[in-house]
């Protein structure tokens, strides 16, 4: 971005929007703060005040140096504990090794989650809580084989991206997400209930 739209974006985000290359204990943040934006903590285990100051957070989203990407192994764990508010948040090309805690169900008003290009090996089942949720990407996560078996809780699922990660086999009755507007890659099971048939319940389905 141009710096004097950098500029701009920023003067009219004012209070509500907060981006920093650090996060510390001596961080100041607004309480108004609804959309956060850091690259890295100074000290994982002393920035839970800071977090305190900006618990209704709606979005997290990470900033990644080429020098420096954003690979705090805590953060997720402190981030999703802490922000029980989140609508967006993302973790995409985290280059450490990323675990999400099962509090991650707690997050119900989560509309946006996207994982692309990590290094996750597996998704918590409390994940299939998150029902309001409407986007969902896993692409290129290349040591994921498994989905949560009860995903098709996800109700209002409406863009599921999972192209280039090694699925074994979808879920089973995954017609009942028939809200789903956007998939781009179904892997066929073994099972009546996960095999091609499966996509006949999708009648919103489109694109490729």
């Amino acid at each position: 971005m141009h710096d004097l739209m950098h500029d701009l974006a920023t003067f009219l985000g004012g209070q509500f929007y907060f981006r920093a290359n650090e996060l510390g204990k001596e961080t100041k943040i607004d309480r108004k703060t609804r959309h956060l934006s850091f690259a890295r903590f100074i000290d994982p285990c002393s920035d839970i005040d800071v977090f305190e100051t900006v618990k209704f957070s709606r979005t997290f989203l990470p900033i990644n140096y080429k020098d420096c990407p954003f690979n705090n192994e805590k953060a997720p764990r402190i981030i999703v504990s802490m922000l029980k508010y989140l609508r967006v948040l993302k973790f995409s090309d985290f280059q450490g090794e990323l675990v999400l805690p099962d509090s991650i169900g707690e997050l119900t008003h989560l509309r946006y989650l996207n994982l692309n290009g990590t290094s996750i090996a597996m998704l918590p089942e409390s994940l299939c809580n998150l029902y309001n949720l409407q986007t969902l990407k896993l692409g290129s996560c290349s040591n994921l084989t498994e989905l949560p078996k009860h995903i098709q809780k996800l109700v209002n699922l409406r863009h599921f991206r999972i192209f280039n990660t090694p699925i074994k086999e979808m879920p089973k009755r995954m017609g009942k997400l028939n809200q789903l507007h956007d998939l781009d890659c179904y892997v066929v099971g073994k099972h009546k209930e996960n095999s091609i048939k499966e996509l006949g319940g999708l009648p919103n389905l489109h694109g490729s």
